[in-house]
């Protein structure tokens, strides 16, 4: 009792002193018991310190709550305490920030819900897997960067400044770039490091992560080669224009693009100097390494924890890697899911519509170009997917060899002699079919063809009666015979001519006789 009358007789003195008060200024007195503005919100930062217990290793955060992370491959959405950030407190977005916990992951995400923190963060990661959690909506403002806490996203990753070799691994790079784009693709955040930063590099700032150890040129190369959410991004290379590197050292094949001193065995593939490596696509630059997409199977790493299908390599230790124009199979369409074709760029790079997760169908034509490919691919919810296809250029028939014997073929033409079995019988025809035979094999124009004269063409005959007739409209021509030639002085330009007539009298059976004689002293001859 005696402290409850306490408390309310100094309550009931400071009522009066404030109407007392009220009265002599001459204004009307606020109510006795009205509450006091608030005082203005501190812009905070997460300072890294935390009670002890919450770094022990073996504490158990609280479970989650049963709720969506806006991120899609956060392991949970599990808010931190309302009293350690502002409810919609975001006025743009401006940066994402690279946090550095000085502690551990499950400290800090108990840390984060604790009342007593005053601190908190975006979202936060874990060092041996790349796990993430969210604890702040991306529209409130978490208190991690004092005065640039309502422009910034941060992420905090679990681990020390001092240690980066132990704490910042692949996984941890990995995973912090696929989210790191997610927001700047999600906010319209450049991609750049004006944009993406550390800790010590926003303006009043007391802290030095994420340190010099933090990798910054691979981090960016792996945040800028993510490929967005529900996106295909293909290569399409010409099989017999794929580029085949040398090794001009001792080097390896490796699975990630660290260092080869932070790898194990079983993530290296050692390769010797001369070693030819063939691929299908290059990356742009990761770090100081290149990855390379190639066939499965082949190569000097085939069967090596799949570092013939995908590696990085150290692009100084190799001659020079091809420009992707050089591959490119310039002509090529891709349709996905049996959609319209869409055309590779200059490069041989094509970029398909948005879908869904799940396996989609790639199909590759260039009609008189290339052979027709498929590819199957499977895309998960988040990232999206690049693929590299070879496609076999269409075979071409090489043109037929020239003819050695310069013409025989024209001199079949002799068979035409045959038509001189109308004029002197089968002997005359087998004359003339050997004499329009030789004259053939020695490459001289064929005589069979019929010479024109003015505007008219005199067509042999296959039917010996006769010389061809000229055109309507056209100069008569000299008459042309259907057997083969012969000599100057032999009359058969004259009216009474060989294969002028159909009777095989007079002069007909003589001139017969003598080209059976001619042709019998050439077989003999040969």
């Amino acid at each position: 009792m005696t402290g409850v009358s306490t408390d309310w007789t100094r309550r009931a003195a400071l009522s009066l002193g404030a109407l007392v008060l009220g009265l002599s200024s001459g204004t009307a007195a606020a109510h006795p018991l009205a509450e006091a503005p608030p005082e203005p919100e501190q812009e905070r930062e997460d300072d890294h310190w935390r009670p002890a217990e919450l770094e022990s290793w073996a504490i158990e955060p609280p479970p989650p709550l049963a709720a969506d992370s806006e991120y899609p491959l956060a392991a949970a959405f599990d808010p931190a305490c309302s009293c350690n950030y502002s409810v919609n407190g975001i006025t743009s977005y401006q940066h994402v920030v690279v946090h550095t916990m000085q502690g551990s992951y499950s400290g800090t995400k108990s840390w984060f819900k604790n009342p007593d923190a005053q601190v908190s963060c975006h979202y936060i990661m874990r060092s041996v897997d790349g796990e993430v959690t969210q604890m702040v909506l991306d529209k409130d403002k978490a208190w991690h960067v004092g005065s640039s806490n309502g422009t910034s996203l941060g992420i905090e990753h679990e681990g020390y400044v001092d240690d980066p070799a132990k704490w910042y691994t692949w996984e941890t790079y990995v995973s912090s770039a696929r989210l790191t784009r997610w927001l700047t693709t999600r906010h319209d955040i450049p991609v750049d490091r004006d944009h993406i930063v550390g800790h010590v590099e926003l303006p009043n700032q007391s802290h030095t992560d994420p340190g010099p150890g933090w990798n910054w040129d691979m981090y960016m190369g792996l945040v800028q080669d993510v490929v967005p959410q529900g996106q295909i991004h293909a290569a399409v290379v010409d099989r017999s224009k794929l580029c085949t590197i040398t090794a001009t050292a001792n080097t390896y094949l490796q699975r990630t693009a660290e260092s080869t001193d932070l790898l194990t065995a079983p993530e290296l593939c050692p390769i010797a100097a001369g070693t030819k490596v063939t691929y299908l696509h290059a990356s742009a630059p990761i770090g100081a390494r290149r990855r390379l997409l190639m066939e499965a199977g082949q190569g000097p790493c085939a069967g090596v924890n799949g570092l013939d299908a995908e590696a990085f390599i150290d692009p100084n230790h190799f001659t020079a890697l091809c420009a992707p124009a050089a591959m490119a199979a310039v002509g090529a369409t891709v349709s996905l899911d049996g959609g319209p074709g869409l055309a590779v760029d200059a490069n041989g790079f094509v970029t398909l519509p948005p879908v869904g997760a799940g396996s989609h169908a790639l199909d590759v034509a260039g009609p008189g170009l290339y052979e027709p490919a498929a590819e199957l691919v499977d895309l998960a919810v988040y990232p999206g997917v690049r693929v590299a296809i070879a496609v076999d250029p269409v075979a071409v028939d090489p043109p037929d060899p020239p003819d050695p014997t310069g013409g025989g073929e024209t001199g079949g033409g002799g068979e035409t002699g045959g038509a001189g079995e109308t004029g002197a019988g089968e002997a005359g025809g087998e004359v003339g079919g050997e004499v329009g035979g030789e004259v053939g094999e020695t490459g001289l124009p064929d005589p069979t063809e019929a010479p024109t004269s003015g505007g008219g063409s005199g067509e042999p005959t296959t039917d010996g009666e006769g010389p061809g007739e000229a055109e309507a409209g056209g100069d008569e021509g000299p008459p042309v015979l259907s057997g083969a030639a012969l000599p100057d002085g032999y009359g058969q330009f004259d009216e009474d001519g060989c294969a002028c007539r159909s009777s095989s009298g007079g002069r007909e059976g003589w001139l017969a006789a003598a080209l059976v004689l001619l042709g019998l002293g050439r077989r003999r001859r040969r």
